[in-house]
């Protein structure tokens, strides 16, 4: 009903209202009205595992109704009782709002509601809590008008988004106020930058956060920390934190019974938060008051979201990170983009189906909920470059949600769940998530972030298995090994046999920029395979998860650099881990991932699972690099990640088909002094006109594509005459030659001895094909020149020497296109044009005499049909932002496309995607290479 039209919605409503207009008593109808009015006329799905009644509180009362995701509890009133009469209720007269707010005010923080609904059948009236009076301002509407005010509960409808946006916000809030913290505790340390002082202050900023969040969380009674720091002279803080530390780690059996009532109202925390003696300076006033009023009395620590707080807080703290500015996590809606296709999809599709089953018997859905909530409890995660966890921890609340769906459902027939009387149900362990992180500050930051999850997590099942769920001592963690993950044996932090995801965000880190240890680790783990020295450092850990997996059904998803899957990499990347069996199940395909507050810092990644196991393809495909993604599921997923067959492309030195040579441009090595301005080319021509004839347009790629001005001497054929004519020439030359000797390059020293030619040379005769070595991913064609002989072009060009317009025609159509979008590596985000592997690896069609005739002659015509946009540069003709703007250009390509895709044997039109399986088809025809 979730998406069900708001003509629908408004229909459903007048139904509604219709049926329960004059009737309403609050003990016998409040169930039924709510489950229909928030099912068949608002839309909530999962109403029943979302909605609680009767919902015991600490006050020796019930709340009516609770909507936990929304945040809202609802007090239900029979039909004409007056919404603004105190009655008595426990000894205090209260309005129904009043009780409302009473019960909700004995709620845990992590609890309490964002709205109060109060209702008695007719009228309605919505308090918003933030609100500065919110008893007296409200929303309010009869029942009568339910069809025209539906849209003042549609907050109902969609309340993870708000809350997540709620939590992040606070997390990110916090993130900034424990940074400020950290600069000023720092600042204390004798020695700041020693790597003992930075461990421990690390290790301060962690304990002072589960702190913050624990007296927020009800863990500790309300405002302790606050309490027991506040009366303290900052001379005494220090030594009050050690003591505190210090209690908090000690076994009820192991205190000082003399210790003050201060120190009694903590309970014992366990988990080794507590347990290490680390250095902590003399607190500052401004420490203390900073630390008390605004971090920990400014803030609601109970709703910070871990999985948020996680990245950020190691961000603020980690002074790589710190240096780059802003505050860098990672969201929950980008790991979802990893974790649903890989499990969280399935895992709620099988729940749902047990929920809908049709003819299920209550004792078979009870056998079958309690089989799934086993198996749920039995996954097995494993994250190898955890960092702050938030994998791991995004990944633990959903099957913490997953849990409570389960329970609501077991648990109704009983009513509430006394945990007092029986054994806790709760199953989900923080025990099934195991990581490694080579950063040991991270290891904590990820540790205590999980017990974050864990306590807020037991905090939403207590409204489903009343009693208090026993938070305080912690009793389990997450196995979370502090290594490097290239050099540690993944099977000692987790038995394959025992895992079921890998999954995580490893480092990006281009062979470019590697240090000789991190080459040396990836050679270690790929064996010394073809290439290996020239891959992303990521692709380690795709090749040791590979590795990890053996006949084990292991599922893995990693979010990676989108070079993995594009150019040369892929090949390097991937022919040694498919030769382990291994094949891609689902991707997305490149898109951006905003890493930081200010949303300057972004990548460009691709989401990549993988496995032994087979099954159904899934490609999140993105028109655009900031679109929503459009789901496909092809009929096979290579590495490329195209529904085409699994080749790989290597480099390769020739043309595969019988094409012509593709190749640089020239290699001056003239130090600049052939290279001129216009100004300085007409200078030279007024005072040594000889030279004009030995001067020649020159091109690099963005020349080329904006036709910007810039000139040449190439004087490979001048004449001794001549030189004698030209003294600055002679000059240059000299210049030159000098240079060149000097160099410690051999190739360079031996252009010496011919100072007046370029380092290497292309000789055109006729005419020229050129195109940039790169360029913009939302062009539809790279854009191409067709040359005569009179110019020159530099190493930022690529050429055919002696083209013709046929092979213009070939490489500017759709089809070389679409196979270098495909095949092409990429800078940044812009295609990354290769002779090697893009041109020497296509298939050029095998065409009739008719058929080039045709492709030649409308190769033609899009020449002739630029020259209708006089002064328009290359860049400006193939700019798709007003493309419309020259349809005479568009319709010539539109007919080029059509004869090209005709002459490989395709109807014209066919989708992109397969244009490119047909071109895949054929290579892996003409090389004999198919996995």
């Amino acid at each position: 009903m979730a998406d069900q039209t708001q003509a629908a919605r408004k229909r459903a409503a007048k139904v509604f209202a219709k049926k329960w207009a004059g009737r309403g008593y609050e003990k016998g109808d409040t169930s039924s009205f709510w489950l229909e009015l928030l099912r068949d006329v608002v839309g909530m799905e999962d109403v029943t595992t979302n909605v609680r009644f009767e919902n015991r509180t600490t006050e020796r009362g019930f709340i009516d109704v609770v909507i936990r995701d929304a945040k809202t509890v609802i007090e239900q009133k029979s039909l004409g009782v007056d919404l603004d009469k105190a009655e008595m209720r426990q000894g205090v007269a209260v309005t129904p709002f009043g009780q409302a707010k009473r019960y909700a005010d004995s709620l845990r923080n992590s609890e309490r509601p964002d709205t109060i609904i109060v209702c008695d059948f007719d009228r309605f009236r919505i308090h918003d809590l933030d609100t500065e009076h919110p008893e007296r301002d409200y929303e309010e509407f009869h029942l009568a008008e339910l069809p025209e005010q539906l849209h003042l509960l549609d907050f109902l409808l969609d309340p993870q988004r708000e809350r997540q946006r709620r939590e992040t916000q606070v997390s990110l809030d916090a993130g900034a106020l424990i940074g400020k913290l950290y600069d000023m505790l720092r600042a204390q340390y004798i020695d700041p930058d020693s790597e003992a002082s930075m461990h421990s202050l690390n290790v301060l900023c962690v304990r002072l956060v589960f702190l913050l969040f624990a007296e927020d969380a009800g863990l500790f009674p309300k405002s302790a920390f606050y309490h027991y720091l506040k009366p303290m002279p900052a001379d005494r803080a220090r030594a009050a934190l050690k003591e505190l530390f210090a209690y908090l780690n000690a076994a009820p059996q192991e205190r000082d019974p003399y210790a003050s009532d201060a120190l009694k109202a903590f309970p014992y925390v366990n988990g080794g938060l507590f347990a290490a003696d680390v250095e902590i300076p003399q607190l500052t006033q401004d420490i203390v008051d900073m630390l008390l009023d605004e971090v920990s009395e400014g803030t609601d620590w109970s709703q910070i979201s871990p999985t948020v707080f996680g990245g950020v807080f190691e961000s603020t703290l980690n002074p790589e990170t710190r240096r780059s500015g802003g505050m860098h996590y990672t969201s929950p809606q980008n790991i979802h983009r990893l974790i649903d296709p890989l499990f969280l999809d399935e895992l709620k599709a099988e729940l749902d189906g047990i929920l809908t089953a049709d003819g299920m018997g209550d004792r078979k859905r009870r056998n079958e909920l309690t089989r799934f909530h086993d198996k749920i409890a039995g996954l097995r995660f494993f994250d190898p470059a955890c960092g702050s966890g938030n994998f791991l921890t995004e990944t633990y609340i959903q099957l913490r949600k997953l849990e409570n769906k389960i329970l609501s459902v077991l648990l109704h027939d009983q009513g509430v769940f006394d945990l007092q009387q029986h054994h806790t149900p709760l199953k989900v362990s923080l025990q099934q998530f195991h990581g490694i992180e080579i950063n040991d500050f991270a290891v904590n930051v990820a540790t205590t972030a999980l017990w974050i999850a864990e306590l807020q997590a037991n905090a939403e099942a207590e409204t489903i298995v009343y009693g208090m769920v026993k938070d305080l001592p912690l009793k389990d963690s997450a196995h979370i090994v502090l290594g490097n993950a290239l050099t540690v044996d993944w099977t000692v932090v987790l038995d394959p046999a025992e895992c079921d995801y890998i999954i995580g965000n490893p480092p990006f880190r281009g062979a470019r920029f590697q240090t000789g240890e991190q080459k040396a680790e990836l050679m270690a783990v790929f064996h010394g395979a073809r290439n290996a020295g020239n891959i992303d450092y990521v692709a380690g850990w795709y090749m040791k998860a590979a590795q990890y997996m053996g006949d084990h059904p292991v599922r893995a998803g990693f979010v990676s650099t989108n070079s993995v899957c594009q150019g040369e990499q892929v090949a390097n990347v991937w022919s040694p881990i498919y030769d382990l069996g291994v094949r891609i199940d689902f991707a997305h395909d490149t898109f951006r991932w905003t890493t930081d507050t200010t949303g300057a810092a972004s990548v460009h990644v691709i989401i990549v699972g993988f496995s032994k196991l087979g099954g159904p393809k899934r490609l999140f495909h993105y028109p655009r690099i900031d679109a929503e993604p459009v789901v496909e599921f092809p009929a096979q997923l290579n590495a490329y990640l195209k529904d085409a067959p699994d080749v790989f492309i290597w480099n390769r030195s020739k043309p595969l088909s019988n094409a012509p040579v593709m190749r640089i441009g020239a290699q001056l090595i003239d130090f600049g002094l052939y290279l001129m301005t216009t100004k300085e080319k007409d200078e030279l021509i007024a005072q040594e006109p000889v030279a004009e004839k030995y001067v020649r347009r020159f091109y690099g790629g963005k020349e080329l594509l904006h036709d910007l001005e810039r000139w040449v001497l190439d004087l490979t054929n001048v004449t001794s005459g001549d030189l004698r004519a030209m003294p600055q020439v002679s000059q240059r030359i000299q210049k030159v030659k000098e240079k060149r000797a000097s160099s410690g390059r051999a190739q360079t020293k031996k252009a010496a001895a011919t100072p007046h030619r370029f380092g290497s040379e292309v000789a055109i005769e006729g005419h020229a094909l050129a195109m940039p070595q790169t360029s913009g991913e939302r062009r539809q064609y790279i854009p191409i020149a067709y040359t005569g002989s009179d110019v020159l072009y530099s190493q930022k060009a690529y050429l055919i020497p002696n083209a013709t317009l046929y092979h213009f025609g070939i490489l500017h159509s759709r089809a070389h296109n679409a196979w270098m979008r495909t095949v092409a590596g990429r800078l940044k985000s812009d295609y990354s044009y290769s002779i090697d592997i893009v041109y020497n690896n296509f298939v050029w069609p095998q065409v009739t005499e008719d058929q080039a005739d045709a492709i030649t002659q409308l190769a033609q015509m899009v020449i002739e049909a630029r020259g209708q946009y006089a002064g328009a540069t290359l860049s400006h003709l193939y700019d798709p932002d007003d493309d419309f703007l020259r349809p005479a250009l568009m319709a010539a390509h539109k007919a080029l496309d059509d004869a090209v895709e005709r002459s490989y044997g395709l109807t014209p039109g066919l989708e992109e995607k397969d244009v490119v399986a047909h071109l895949f088809e054929l290579y892996a025809a003409a090389t004999g290479t198919r996995q």
